[in-house]
């Protein structure tokens, strides 16, 4: 574990504000704006619709006749399958060292997480489940093309100095993902625990339309350092918005399914993916899950699904108006829970990425010891976000004019026309799952270059989240104000 490890982590930040609810943990789903405002903007749209949490979302699965099959010529660059003895704890311990990130890639995912967080979510009404790391990842990608002022803008705010050591550091992460999943999963079957189950899946691609010259040497870095595949599509064909889908689908395991429209001057498409599961640790007990009363923020209740346990040697943090704890994943990460007290709102805590920092981030020698009383609501939502403005109020303008200078993808003139994110969150008696993807749209642009007892009590609105304990990295920020809502 790295030495800042010792921080709390966890693996998928969701930070959830439950709005006093519905029976279960109802999600709502914001939906993609549907804007294609001029005929140099392209705009890449996502419809999704979130289901069960470890299932594919069945009311979008395409038509049978519709379904994708992927073409056998398209390949994908992947890290290396390790052949190594799940006994064999040293060279394994050593792969993973290789790996691991620098103290500065860490601090800037923390600080993009917070400020993108904060931003996304204290707009949200109602529920909401945002990943930090998957935007990261897509603005990565079109960073390390990105030349002059535009590259200046979306690294200062990646707070990485360079393309290349950005690229070493996300291929880092990717890697190590990759290889401690898989650990996992060969030593858990190993063991006879065939059942086990837990994941931590990054994937990112490149869709570039066939009038898009593309630099070989962005082609090689997208493939090297982020695992990303080109694929080569005609945007004025409907089914290559299907095709997008069927990868998506794959990447994030059937629980994201969309149906992606796309604009036919579309020149090319990022898209990130983010799949998580995680097993509780000890799961909640089945026969103790409970009805009742969960309490809404503008008043008013829902009758919701609770699951119930005590936590005899728990941790818990006491904040300004709040009260912190987590539970622990069988794959090494901590969901994270906020409850405001009674009076105090989620809003509160998401206005600024400052306040966002000081309630979710928690050194490890600050949690106190003792009893934790759980009562959590079950919840399944997902949430849709379009990030154009966002983005550019956090200081990235320049990639949406018409002069962003993207010369390092083609020699063509690119702009940004659209950002958007959809994602999934469930959690049940079993585990947590959540899924992501984050999917930027480029079109024409202008010719240029102790003894102590902790009730988490979550009848009200509350925030969670996850954090990868080794790598200290926010997967998913989430706000949920109301169970009931999209379940």
């Amino acid at each position: 574990m790295r030495e800042n490890g010792k921080r709390f982590a966890a693996c998928l930040l969701a930070v959830a504000v439950a709005s006093l609810a519905v029976a279960g943990c109802q999600v709502s789903e914001a939906s993609s704006e549907k804007s294609w405002e001029s005929q140099e903007s392209t705009e890449a749209e996502s419809v999704s619709e979130s289901g069960e949490a470890q299932g594919a979302m069945e009311n979008l699965n395409l038509a049978e006749e519709e379904s994708w099959e992927e073409p056998e010529k398209w390949e994908e660059p992947e890290p290396e399958k390790i052949t190594l003895s799940p006994e064999d704890y040293e060279s394994w311990n050593q792969l993973l060292a290789e790996n691991e990130i620098s103290e500065d890639f860490a601090r800037s995912l923390d600080e993009f997480a917070y400020e993108s967080g904060s931003a996304v979510l204290r707009e949200s009404q109602g529920n909401g489940n945002y990943s930090p790391l998957s935007l990261y990842y897509a603005l990565a990608l079109a960073g390390c093309g990105a030349k002059g002022d535009t590259a200046a803008q979306i690294m200062g705010r990646l707070g990485a100095e360079d393309s290349k050591e950005l690229a070493d550091q996300c291929r880092r992460l990717y890697q190590w993902y990759g290889y401690y999943s898989q650990r996992e999963q060969e030593r858990m079957a190993y063991y006879g625990k065939e059942d086990y189950q837990s994941a931590i899946q990054l994937g990112n691609s490149l869709w570039i339309s066939d009038q898009l010259p593309v630099h070989e040497a962005y082609r090689e870095l997208a493939a090297e350092n982020f695992f990303a595949p080109s694929f080569p599509v005609d945007f004025k064909n409907s089914d290559t918005g299907k095709k997008m889908g069927g990868w998506i689908a794959k990447k994030t395991n059937g629980v994201m399914d969309p149906q992606i429209y796309v604009n036919p001057e579309t020149l090319l498409a990022i898209i990130n993916t983010l799949y998580f599961y995680g097993g509780w640790a000890d799961p909640f007990p089945r026969e103790m899950t409970k009805e009742d009363a969960f309490h809404l923020e503008e008043g008013g209740q829902v009758t919701v699904s609770y699951l119930n346990r005590t936590q005899r040697e728990g941790a818990f943090k006491r904040g300004d108006g709040y009260t912190l704890s987590y539970l622990n994943t069988n794959n090494g990460c901590r969901m994270v829970f906020l409850l405001p007290e009674e009076g105090r709102t989620v809003g509160e805590f998401l206005e600024s990425p400052e306040r966002l920092r000081e309630a979710m981030e928690v050194k490890e020698e600050e949690w106190v010891s003792g009893k934790v009383i759980w009562k959590i609501p079950k919840f399944n939502f997902g949430s849709s976000y379009s990030l154009n403005e966002t983005l550019k109020a956090m200081g990235m303008e320049k990639m949406f004019d018409g002069q962003a200078e993207f010369g390092g993808i083609s020699p063509a003139p690119l702009m940004v026309s659209s950002v958007v994110q959809v994602s999934h969150i469930g959690v049940d008696e079993n585990g947590v799952e959540g899924a992501a993807y984050t999917m930027m749209a480029m079109g024409k642009g202008v010719m240029i270059e102790n003894g102590e007892l902790a009730e988490m009590i979550l009848d009200r609105p509350f925030l969670f989240g996850i954090r990868e304990e080794h790598q200290d990295v926010w997967l998913f920020l989430g706000v949920c104000r109301n169970p009931d809502e999209g379940a």
